[in-house]
């Protein structure tokens, strides 16, 4: 590995899932004396943590607690809860809810060893790391100076959940973070890694597809909040309602490196 001087500016948007994509559809049933069941249908390829609200509920008793708060796992329809009407009087209600990626208690390997993401044997600078100076404070995420076109590759086996690539966009304040493209990959012990900034259209998988360590995934590219073009890379898990960045061990030609540093660079060894 060598050092380099050089600085990049960089950040992306957390995940936000929008009611509108519903990668878990809310429904309700009647039960027949006037009340209602609801139940709660992932389509995604991922669980899904949900809290259901109802900020108008009247003559009608929650069968549960409320908010209900509940990790969804693709599959089957799961009940949620039941309303029950009150005696006499009309009922009525609204309800809401909300959604965010990922299970809370899964059970995650720290000690996992992830391929640098890029192609084997090529060497980029790592410019901005874990609790970097401009956009990475108090998280765990690394930027990879390379030109635009250049192959990302996945650092770990998993299945694809997220993909956007529509962008052009990107620019140098937090106004553009919005617009980054980027493809989330799940792992089997339920992380997460985001590889963000590539180009418009730049995405060879598809959310299902299942990679391996070394696959190309897409092209880097310079949308979003972003300076020059690079690579962002982060590796994350589940908290509730929200996302924690992780640190990571990766496999260089120097060996196992339990921490990248910033301005030096680092080529990588793909496992056969």
């Amino acid at each position: 590995m060598k050092a380099v001087l050089l600085l990049i500016l960089t950040a992306i948007a957390p995940v936000i899932i929008a009611q509108s994509e519903n990668p878990v559809e809310i429904y309700q049933e009647p039960t027949g004396n006037g009340g209602f069941q609801y139940f709660a249908h992932n389509v995604a390829l991922a669980p899904y943590q949900l809290e259901i609200t109802f900020p108008e509920l009247n003559n009608l008793k929650s069968s549960v607690p409320l908010p209900h708060y509940a990790v969804v796992y693709p599959g089957d329809p799961v009940p949620l809860l039941t309303l029950q009407p009150g005696t006499g009087g009309s009922t009525s209600f609204k309800s809401g809810y909300k959604l965010t990626l990922g299970d809370p208690e899964a059970s995650i390997d720290k000690d996992f060893v992830y391929t640098l993401p890029f192609a084997d044997q090529k060497a980029y600078v790592m410019v901005q790391g874990a609790n970097g100076p401009y956009s990475h404070q108090g998280k765990f995420a690394w930027d990879f100076v390379m030109e635009e076109n250049t192959e990302i590759c996945a650092s770990r086996e998993g299945v694809v959940v997220q993909v956007k690539e529509d962008s052009n966009l990107g620019g140098p304040d937090v106004s553009f973070m919005p617009h980054a493209n980027r493809v989330t990959i799940m792992h089997a012990d339920g992380s997460y890694a985001d590889y963000a900034h590539l180009r418009k259209d730049g995405a060879l998988v598809g959310i299902g597809d299942t990679v391996v360590a070394g696959q190309v995934i897409g092209y880097s590219g310079n949308t979003g909040w972003s300076t020059k073009p690079h690579l962002h890379f982060q590796i994350y898990r589940a908290i509730k309602f929200g996302i924690k960045t992780m640190p990571a061990k990766f496999l260089t030609e120097d060996g196992v490196v339990s921490e990248l540093r910033e301005l030096v660079s680092y080529r990588a060894v793909h496992p056969d």
